[in-house]
């Protein structure tokens, strides 16, 4: 992941206890229909800029150090140019996209903006005939090339590991490596964000991930691994609606996508005082949870030691990388 103000993001990190990253929804509308997925529908209209431009105004007052832009499908948003330059004035900005509809055009308009990172969600090498799974490398290749050839963001791809993907799991790694592309997964979850898999096959995938790709991140390693062995990983304490949160498309400051209506204020009146309350306090649901980018979101505070120690593996993992292949891979943190 590209950090676009290192100096900037360390000192709103570690001295004034900013968010990691505020989950920013600007569109439910979405151009698929995948069969995990409870993000999107196709009937809301879109957030109007002004609104949306208010709220990224809230997210700087509050130090945010990365805004992500969510969906439905972010790229349908016709002002999705402006959402990226307004955001990116007082932070970095990323966005998560199934892919279809990156052209060179967008592309170029997300360059010009300031984009910083993109994440693009591909959970198998062909087709899925059941449709279940939509997303996939063999139609979603070409856009990668597109990418690969004139973004000047950071690009990795994110993966679902379920019950679909994972006969080709293996396979798929091996594919996005070769094209010089950062991996991320994510354990397919319930409603409630509790993990939905396990067992020695998976947990042997999730191993393998570990040791055979260029990971997005070490941080959670361990914890995703307990996961899937059915360890109930009920001691770390969440910091959601402090060091990240959600902001839903009716401007609601939510814990996460998972746990929308617990916490339910108005992002217009949320403070620091807000922030600081939420991270102090747990939760009740960390027992299970898959929510992964969270997860690294509370390592911070809950682990930092063990935080730094693996941004250090990631980095230097990242350098082995680079030379054995040519220098393809570029320099990431989390």
């Amino acid at each position: 992941m590209n950090v676009k103000h290192p100096v900037r993001s360390i000192m709103n990190l570690v001295f004034r206890r900013a968010p990691v990253e505020a989950q920013l929804i600007i569109t439910r509308r979405c151009n698929l229909s995948c069969g995990y997925c409870t993000e999107y529908d196709k009937v809301s209209e879109m957030i109007p800029l002004t609104v949306l431009k208010q709220r990224i105004d809230v997210l700087h007052r509050l130090r945010v150090i990365n805004v992500s832009l969510l969906g439905g499908e972010p790229l349908m948003h016709p002002a999705i140019g402006e959402i990226v330059a307004y955001a990116d004035r007082k932070a970095q900005v990323s966005l998560t996209t199934n892919g279809f509809l990156l052209t060179k055009e967008i592309i170029g308009r997300l360059n010009a903006a300031g984009l910083s990172n993109l994440e693009i969600s591909i959970d198998a090498v062909s087709p899925d005939p059941t449709r279940f799974i939509q997303k996939n490398l063999k139609t979603l290749r070409p856009k990668l090339e597109l990418l690969k050839r004139f973004a000047k963001f950071d690009v990795n791809i994110n993966l679902v590991l379920c019950e679909q993907t994972k006969d080709g799991f293996k396979g798929m790694l091996a594919e996005v490596k070769a094209m010089g592309l950062r991996v991320s997964i994510d354990l397919l979850h319930g409603s409630n964000g509790a993990v939905a898999i396990g067992g020695q096959d998976y947990l042997n995938l999730w191993q393998h991930y570990y040791q055979s790709s260029d990971p997005f991140s070490y941080i959670e390693q361990e914890y995703g691994a307990n996961l899937l062995k059915g360890v109930a990983n009920s001691k770390w304490k969440c910091r959601a609606g402090g060091r990240f949160f959600y902001v839903d498309e009716f401007g609601n400051v939510q814990l996460c996508s998972a746990q929308r209506g617990r916490l339910n204020k108005p992002l217009l009146e949320y403070t620091t005082a807000d922030l600081r309350e939420q991270s102090s306090c747990y939760k009740g649901c960390e027992t299970g949870c898959s929510m992964l980018c969270h997860y690294r979101g509370s390592a911070i505070d809950n682990r930092p030691l063990h935080t730094v120690k693996s941004m250090a593996k990631l980095i230097l993992r990242g350098r082995t990388t680079r030379r054995a292949a040519g220098g393809v891979v570029a320099d990431a943190t989390t």
